[in-house]
């Protein structure tokens, strides 16, 4: 039986795909691992350093499914190492001489740090594209409500009236902005290392180098300057990263899950199915955003477990980062549940625009009162005209009144003001200031920015 959720049947499609979980399996670790023994076979191999034809004989017995996994796991528990064991049967179903050259002057972390590096830019592939089409769909959500008027809420009250439109595009843009985030870390963080024990290709002499260069090459990863064996910032990075795109799809969430409750009921999350519960046949619950959210949680205190792992003693040790082999592969699982939720929202998503206008009259006005005040601007000084406004909205509270009859009460404006220029000042719509411009501007650029990555 499992013993973590995610790998649980009833909770795991609720915490990460099967594409993101294919990554980071074990059979696909230990394959990442024989992969790098391989082309570092096939490098050496092109430099005369073993020979010609052994990184061909080693890499045509390359494949995870030939070895004894179970003699790989009974290795391991006598020696305590975490490679030896995949060694020895991989030497052994290779079945040749020339399996002496497998592993041929490199340190047990270059292959793991590199087999890890590998699965993480595979990963990091998958972010992108799930990313992207969470902003594609969001792009579509802009573009139809630019000008749906909705309340904008600050300090969690009623503040002044935006568009719906103009909301999701904040969401865009931000999501936007953790793309290129990735994105320009990219070069940086995808580094594989094989340098040897402790990092100056003693093994290897004066051609440890071109082992490096070469050997990542043939792999697609990029070359350190130096050993990075103590330096886990670039795992740190990618981790701080989904980090930080976790907290974007956070916050999407909870703004979702707060304008579901009953009281506001301005969006709902796509439900058909869904019984929200088992006593109360009339609830639906936004699940969606409530993964979101958890999973959110775990992921940045993984990354804080990472920013630990930078404290590495000396030229290489284990009791950090070992740390990176419980965080990385939960991280990205997780992430592509938060994504995956995220498009299941994006894609379904209600959008109950009557019920926004609405919510705009809760306040009975009020909600105006920065352009009332404004246009009493153009006859009382502006101190004044917040202190009348000001009265007036008290007394509205206290009386349950509306706004503009409160202000009609105040004798100088109601012989300076005439009351159906009030009323007018009174509408949400004619207060939305450029919301819809800069709603479609975000979506343009949001666009421009998809079709980068994909043309």
């Amino acid at each position: 039986m499992s013993v973590h959720m995610m790998d649980t049947t009833l909770f795991g499609g609720s915490m990460g795909t099967p594409e993101m979980r294919s990554i980071f399996d074990e059979k696909n670790l230990l394959q990442s691992w024989l992969n790098v023994e391989t082309a570092l076979a096939k490098a050496q191999s092109s430099m005369g350093m073993i020979p010609k034809d052994a990184g061909e004989i080693i890499a045509a017995k390359a494949d995870i499914a030939l070895l004894d996994l179970e003699a790989v796991k009974a290795s391991g528990k006598v020696s305590g190492h975490s490679l030896l064991g995949l060694l020895g049967e991989f030497r052994k179903v290779i079945d040749h001489d020339y399996s002496r050259y497998v592993h041929f002057g490199a340190t047990t972390q270059d292959i793991i740090d590199t087999g890890f590096i590998l699965m993480i830019r595979d990963g990091y592939d998958i972010v992108q594209d799930r990313l992207g089409r969470c902003m594609h769909l969001l792009s579509g959500i802009v573009t139809e409500h630019a000008d749906t008027v909705m309340v904008g809420r600050t300090h969690g009250g009623h503040g002044l009236p935006i568009t719906f439109g103009f909301k999701a595009a904040s969401w865009l843009s931000e999501l936007g902005r953790q793309l290129e985030r990735l994105q320009e870390a990219r070069s940086r963080i995808l580094v594989g290392n094989l340098t040897g024990a402790v990092g100056t290709f003693a093994s290897w002499g004066d051609k440890g180098i071109e082992v490096q260069s070469k050997t990542l090459d043939i792999l697609g990863l990029g070359t350190p300057d130096i050993c990075w064996h103590s330096s886990r910032d670039r795992i740190a990075e990618v981790m701080n990263l989904c980090s930080m795109l976790a907290a974007t799809a956070g916050r999407i969430g909870r703004n979702v899950y707060h304008l579901n409750r009953t009281e506001i009921k301005e969006l709902e999350e796509p439900s058909k199915g869904k019984i929200g519960s088992s006593t109360m046949p009339h609830k639906k619950n936004p699940v969606h955003s409530e993964w979101i959210m958890v999973l959110e949680r775990t992921i940045r205190a993984n990354a804080s477990i990472c920013l630990e792992a930078m404290g590495q003693e000396d030229e290489r040790e284990a009791s950090r980062w070992k740390n990176e082999w419980i965080t990385v592969p939960e991280t990205f699982v997780m992430l592509s549940g938060i994504l995956n939720h995220l498009e299941i929202v994006m894609g379904g998503l209600t959008v109950k625009k009557d019920q926004m206008l609405k919510n705009t009259d809760i306040l009975k006005g009020m909600l105006l009162s920065e352009q009332v005040m404004f246009l009493l601007e153009k006859i009382f000084p502006l101190p004044q005209a917040h202190s009348k406004v000001y009265t007036a909205s008290v007394r509205a509270t206290e009386n349950g009144s509306h706004l503009l009859d409160e202000l009609m009460a105040d004798q100088e404006i109601a012989e300076t003001c005439n009351r159906e220029d009030l009323e007018k000042a009174l509408e949400p719509a004619g207060y939305l200031g450029l919301s819809s411009d800069v709603a479609l501007a975000v979506k343009e650029k949001a666009q421009t920015q998809l079709s980068q990555i994909t043309g």
